[in-house]
């Protein structure tokens, strides 16, 4: 089976929906702060207005070119990869979910 990174993007952000949270979109200057500490957080601006949140945690799920990259210490980066032999992958599967 095929699950499609844009089909898992969609069923995650469909679970987040119903459990009631709510995520932001099109936030502009997101910086992150005290990464590796007990009390970290994240600031940002929308719609003019800055914001901070305070974190538990921080996954920084977002590879090389998200804002935690350079706040994580590069001793503490493990990365895993699984290389697939047709790069024709993704884009089949992007038409086989319907996708132009």
């Amino acid at each position: 089976m095929v699950y499609g990174q844009t089909e898992v993007t969609h069923d995650l952000r469909d679970a987040r929906k119903d459990a009631g949270p709510s995520t932001i979109y099109e936030a502009g200057h997101v910086t992150v702060h005290d990464f590796d500490t007990a009390s970290p957080r994240v600031r940002y601006v929308k719609d003019g207005q800055a914001h901070e949140i305070d974190c538990d945690f921080i996954a920084g799920c977002n590879r090389f070119h998200g804002v935690c990259r350079a706040r994580v210490p590069r001793g503490a980066i493990r990365e895993f990869e699984k290389i697939y032999p047709s790069g024709w992958l993704g884009h089949f599967v992007g038409h086989a979910a319907g996708a132009p």
